[in-house]
């Protein structure tokens, strides 16, 4: 028992170590590559201010409405509901620019969000903790900044400022540090899939159903919210699916159920990956002839 329990704490602390590094990462790239000046233009556009509360509000309101229609096991309710209550949306960005979402606005809204989290996290998890009080217990906020604000943010900023030190050295760093990004991006996967694997068999149809519903709704009203923009639907969509698996992490270890929801956190997330495929051809599909790309630097 205690090699299965010391086996599961180091892919646990393999799993946090690869997600904090890719939020590091993603950090920086971001900065590299997106002026400050597009992100403040970005924080004055329509879709912004109908992004915030829809992240904020209606994807958590869409994620009560489901564990309350479908008969899922209290797990898999439990981390529907923590991944729509834990804004911040740094790791949609690479989605978001690989469909030609507005990348400006998608580091608009991570950085909003992820300030946004030190306040609303801990009201989201104080009103759902009668529901799931053995899940739902806030992280104090000097854990919610040290291993959820600041991995990101920091890199942000040390990004931007190199980009307007060293214009030419922050182009000469990008592709490397994407590449890095990717590496990064493997192992973390590899790591899920080694976690999730086990856990495949406790998948019924109910949990299935349910997360299928969640990202594709969620989806759907990030793309209806959007408005005219092509780029800002791609934007909203994405950001409406991706909660940051980094705070859910941080929620579980505040309540010393890292080891037992890790492994469904893995599932959710590979699931959620899947369920996204419909969205993601689709949009790829109606973007396809002859779209510019907008957030391309």
């Amino acid at each position: 028992m205690d090699a299965e329990v010391t086996a599961a704490l180091s892919v646990r602390d393999g799993v946090e170590f690869a997600v904090r590094h890719l939020v590091v990462l993603m950090g920086f790239v971001l900065g590299l590559a997106v002026d400050v000046s597009a992100v403040k233009h970005a924080m004055r556009l329509p879709a912004y201010a109908r992004g915030l509360p829809l992240i904020l509000l209606g994807v958590p309101l869409l994620a009560l409405l489901v564990v309350n229609l479908l008969p899922l096991p209290p797990i898999a309710a439990g981390i529907l509901l923590l991944m729509a209550v834990s804004p911040g949306v740094p790791s949609v960005a690479v989605a978001a620019y690989r469909q030609r979402g507005d990348l400006s606005l998608t580091v608009a809204l991570s950085l909003t969000l992820s300030l946004a989290a030190i306040v609303c996290l801990p009201l989201s998890l104080r009103l759902l903790s009668d529901f799931f009080p053995a899940v739902f217990k806030a992280p104090t906020t000097v854990q919610l900044l040290e291993r959820v604000m600041l991995p990101f943010l920091v890199p942000l900023a040390a990004g931007w400022a190199l980009r307007a030190w060293r214009p030419m050295l922050a182009r000469r760093l990008l592709h490397p540090m994407l590449w890095l990004f990717k590496v990064v991006f493997v192992v973390a996967i590899l790591l899920l899939l080694f976690i999730s694997g086990p856990r495949l068999r406790d998948v019924d149809g109910w949990m299935v159903l349910g997360m299928l519903v969640m990202t594709l709704g969620s989806a759907l009203l990030g793309h209806v919210a959007g408005g005219p923009r092509p780029e800002d639907r791609t934007a909203l969509a994405l950001a409406a699916v991706f909660g940051n698996p980094s705070i859910a992490l941080a929620v579980a270890t505040a309540t010393y159920q890292d080891l037992r929801l890790t492994p469904f956190l893995a599932v959710y997330l590979m699931l959620r990956t899947l369920a996204l495929l419909p969205y993601l051809l689709w949009n790829k599909h109606h973007l396809r002839h002859g779209m510019p790309h907008p957030g391309r630097t």
